[in-house]
């Protein structure tokens, strides 16, 4: 540990969180000063069109360890993570989600799992206040990782955790912009350890990531760590192959030694719809790995940030970060 900066960062991307933002940075806050080491908390504002930063610059007067970082627009969950990480000074960081579902008093027992000696440190969920038709599709998306991904990913962490300053480093080194965190955090390694708690439901206002940013979020776990659905697609190809040239030999066996053929209609159609629902397929699952191998060439910045402040007011650029 060096004395030029934080023993502890604590990450929060927000987004539209102004009714409760104010409890999330007193709550980390009182945590923190429990720890009797130097800290800081690093909220980091994805373009909220509400209160949310007002409220932030409003309490950083008072707070002096809260810093606000305004991003120039909405650029999502993971590049606002990410901007998180890149500016964070701890030795050891905290990321968590602004909603209130991490809860902050547990980040005593992440610290102490830290100072003896793991490099992450997971916040593992044991109870979910979601609704069931979300826990179902979350524990089939984990059941698909768990059967595809490499490295293996845990299942029931999400982005609460600690991480040594050495596996920061290395996840602000990787430069992809399709981003799955706890895909990327697991491929880094490292000793690990788990802190179970319960998740509740959203203290204030509604879920910002609905059922397409949840989809989205899901196919970037499953592309960015895993090849197997290209595989899958192929094998299905190879199969439906055999199955068309089943239906071909059975029909003219069928044609040459009994009178029950229909001339041509049945064969033809099985022929041409078991064809174009393979090339459909094979084509989709190929486009997504396009799709992705296109954003990350053009290679454009994760995250730009507006200004930062601190202490109520705006940071010099020179001494911002």
């Amino acid at each position: 540990m060096t004395s030029s900066r934080p023993v502890l960062s604590v990450v929060a991307p927000v987004f539209n969180e102004g009714g409760g933002v104010a409890e999330l940075v007193q709550r980390v806050v009182r945590s923190c000063r429990g720890l009797g080491v130097p800290f800081e908390m690093l909220v980091i504002n994805d373009g909220s069109s509400d209160q949310t930063l007002q409220t932030l610059v409003s309490m950083s007067r008072d707070i002096l360890e809260l810093r606000v970082v305004d991003l120039f627009r909405n650029f999502g969950h993971m590049s606002t993570l990410s901007a998180g990480l890149a500016l964070a000074r701890g030795d050891a960081v905290v990321v968590m989600d602004g909603d209130l579902q991490d809860p902050p008093e547990i980040l005593p027992q992440f610290f102490a799992e830290w100072c003896s000696g793991a490099d992450v440190v997971y916040g593992l969920r044991t109870r979910r206040g979601e609704s069931w038709p979300k826990r179902v599709a979350i524990a089939l998306f984990y059941w698909l990782l768990e059967k595809t991904a490499h490295p293996p990913i845990p299942k029931q962490v999400g982005t609460f955790c600690l991480m040594d300053r050495r596996v920061v480093d290395v996840l602000n080194s990787m430069r992809e912009r399709h981003r799955y965190f706890a895909g990327l955090r697991a491929w880094v390694g490292g000793k690990q350890s788990f802190v179970p708690y319960e998740r509740p439901d959203r203290h204030h206002g509604k879920s910002r990531v609905g059922l397409l940013g949840l989809v989205r979020l899901a196919l970037t776990g499953l592309l960015s760590f895993s090849s197997a659905p290209l595989r899958y697609a192929s094998l299905l190809a190879i199969l439906c192959g055999l199955g068309l040239l089943l239906i071909g030999v059975t029909a003219i066996l069928v044609r040459l030694f009994t009178n029950l053929a229909i001339p041509g209609w049945a064969t033809f159609t099985a022929l041409i719809g078991l064809t174009g629902f393979v090339q459909a397929l094979v084509l989709a699952v190929i486009s997504e790995y396009i799709a992705v191998v296109f954003d990350e060439i053009k290679a454009r910045p994760l995250f730009l940030v507006r200004g930062e402040f601190a202490h109520g007011k705006r940071v010099p650029e020179e001494k911002a970060s």
